[in-house]
């Protein structure tokens, strides 16, 4: 139970620093913060321990594969926030993201 803990307060640490850098303008550091592998690292190394190599193999694979997806995401929403507005924009970003993810999912 205790574990779940810990990443709650990972993950909300990683929220909380890209927002308060986001806001105060510093987009870069926000970006590096939510981009840090810190959350892969202690996914890798919690897969690894309750599952094994096989398991992390799977993962890193499948995360790899989400890749191209999310990167679309990102580009829509930074292109047509300023355009159609923020909520409009996480909405087909998002869309984007999970019809190419279940795409390139098929793909494997």
């Amino acid at each position: 139970m205790f574990q779940f803990l810990g990443y709650f307060l990972v993950g909300g640490l990683v929220v909380s620093l890209t927002t308060y850098f986001g806001s105060k303008g510093h987009g870069f550091v926000a970006a590096f913060v939510s981009m840090f592998p810190s959350l892969t690292v202690l996914t890798f190394f919690l897969i690894f321990k309750t599952g094994g190599k096989d398991s992390v193999i799977t993962y890193a694979r499948s995360l790899a594969y989400c890749f191209p997806a999310w990167l679309l995401y990102v580009c829509a929403v930074s292109f047509l926030c300023e355009r159609i507005g923020i909520w409009t924009s996480l909405a087909i970003g998002v869309t984007l993201y999970c019809v190419t993810s279940v795409c390139l999912g098929q793909l494997r």
